[in-house]
């Protein structure tokens, strides 16, 4: 009985490792995915950024070129 009682113990804890194991993982998919979705933002709009000022210096208006204009 007491060796049954270990045994089961024992798969208890080994349970418990897994479960809290996969909710790190879990967590940690989470804040990669939130990290990611700011990273892409902000190269966005650096990249808007980017392109208002070469349109500036290609003479539209600031008004204009921050309107999203895609001049061809």
């Amino acid at each position: 009985m007491a060796d049954e009682s270990l045994r089961l113990s024992l798969r208890q804890a080994e349970i418990a490792i897994l479960l809290v194991t996969a909710a790190q993982y879990a967590w940690w998919d989470l804040y990669l995915d939130l990290y990611h979705a700011a990273g892409t933002g902000l190269s966005a709009e650096l990249d808007q950024r980017a392109r208002t000022r070469r349109l500036i210096r290609r003479g539209v208006s600031p008004t204009a070129a921050a309107q999203e204009l895609h001049i061809v």
